[in-house]
């Protein structure tokens, strides 16, 4: 890679263990990692970056020792906490991009539309038990909802509810990482969606185009208002 390069990795858990440990081990000057869980038992089987003996401790703090021992000269950067409106640009105005490994999605379309906002490519990523996708938008290519539209009013099972097998967060989130590796290198992925289907052993790209009644790429949304991630999802 050329220049340094500033990656802010949103969550640190089943999808951001994969991302973190390739963007480590791939040259990348300065990892930002935020999350605001600790490591549970129950998640060892998905969140390759922990092990028995980090149980019950921060997430960042253990992923940061690991990221370090991976790659000495690595920069990490660590935010024990939520990313919320009323940070999230200031956030993204100081790195080259954004992943998001994220398990709901009120979390997901905030860095949808703030990224977009900031003009920061985004990467993302979603998986319920044997499947899921991965999707990389720029600032001028389709965006999360283009492809979502809108966090759902009805209920939807996340992975913690409806559960997720390991190896499909570690397949989508080695695929988030390729797509930012991509971008890193000067390469223009906008609008790839991946999907993984495991119990098909299926790997599909297709192309999300931008929708003409998008919010977002209309620009109608302008702002980060917190009642547009909590309100949808108390209905």
């Amino acid at each position: 890679m050329s220049a340094p390069q500033r990656v802010l990795v949103v969550g640190a858990g089943g999808l951001g263990s994969p991302v973190l440990r390739q963007l480590a081990t791939s040259g990348v000057a300065h990892i930002t990692v935020i999350d605001d869980d600790v490591v549970d038992e129950s998640n060892l089987q998905r969140q390759t970056l922990y092990t028995g003996d980090d149980v019950g401790q921060s997430k960042i703090e253990r992923a940061a020792r690991v990221l370090r021992k991976l790659s000495p000269g690595l920069s990490v950067h660590t935010i024990e906490g939520r990313f919320v409106p009323g940070t999230a640009m200031a956030l993204l105005s100081d790195h080259s991009l954004v992943v998001e490994g994220a398990d709901n999605l009120a979390t997901k379309f905030l860095v949808a539309d703030a990224a977009r906002l900031a003009g920061v490519p985004a990467v993302q990523a979603g998986a319920v038990r044997w499947a899921g996708w991965a999707f990389c938008a720029l600032p001028d290519s389709a965006c999360l909802r283009c492809l979502f539209e809108d966090i759902p009013r009805d209920q939807v099972e996340t992975c913690a509810e409806a559960g997720v097998v390991g190896p499909v967060v570690g397949v989508l989130g080695g695929l988030e990482a390729a797509l930012a590796l991509r971008l890193l290198q000067g390469e223009r992925p906008g609008g790839e969606l991946w999907h993984y289907d495991a119990l098909k052993g299926v790997i599909r790209k297709t192309f999300v185009r931008r929708r003409s009644d998008c919010p977002l790429c209309a620009g109608e949304i302008q702002d980060l208002r917190m009642e547009r991630y909590t309100a949808a999802c108390a209905a």
